[in-house]
């Protein structure tokens, strides 16, 4: 994988994340936004020594709050509600849920295990590439009711497997 689509891949993923924590800080709408632009740019300009062994979200966290504290230093038209401890003590915040396990994701890769291929394919059709249902109907040689049908079949068995399985009742 090229560079770009490397940064693109790892930037995608952590996007959220990056706007739940500068949004928590950073109430003006516009302000957010033109900061957000700024972060992901600085972002790719530092990728090259980004090291691959670190998660991408925590080093993406990292940057952002350093673009935080600096908006708060130069006092610009982007005031910080925060002081420069606090932006540092919500970073580490992050940093602690984002390295926590999730039982619920734990739940959910064992019961996307357990499906059979063609099913775990059709998910990642309509939820990893969001491909639309026409074009997957069409992949699968089936009319949109019935990847409509699958898709709500798949779901419900996937909430009660994960049920089940949050539940402690074992192998589902």
């Amino acid at each position: 994988m090229d560079q770009h689509a490397d940064f693109l891949k790892k930037f995608l993923q952590c996007e959220a994340d990056l706007r739940a924590f500068v949004g928590a800080i950073v109430r003006d709408v516009h302000a957010r936004e033109d900061l957000l632009q700024e972060i992901a740019l600085t972002l790719w300009e530092c990728f090259g020594r980004y090291d691959p062994c670190r998660p991408f979200a925590a080093w993406a966290r990292g940057i952002a709050a350093k673009k935080l504290l600096e908006r708060w230093h130069q006092g610009r038209r982007t005031p910080v509600p925060f002081s420069p401890e606090a932006v540092g003590r919500l970073a580490e915040a992050a940093e602690r849920i984002a390295s926590r396990p999730s039982p619920g994701f734990d739940a959910l890769e064992h019961c996307l295990d357990k499906l059979p291929e063609k099913s775990r394919r059709l998910l990642a059709l309509r939820y990893s590439r969001e491909e639309p249902v026409e074009a997957i109907a069409g992949e699968f040689r089936v009319g949109c009711d019935a990847i409509y049908q699958a898709l709500s079949r798949l779901r419900r068995r996937l909430r009660e497997c994960m049920t089940r399985y949050l539940a402690g009742q074992g192998e589902t």
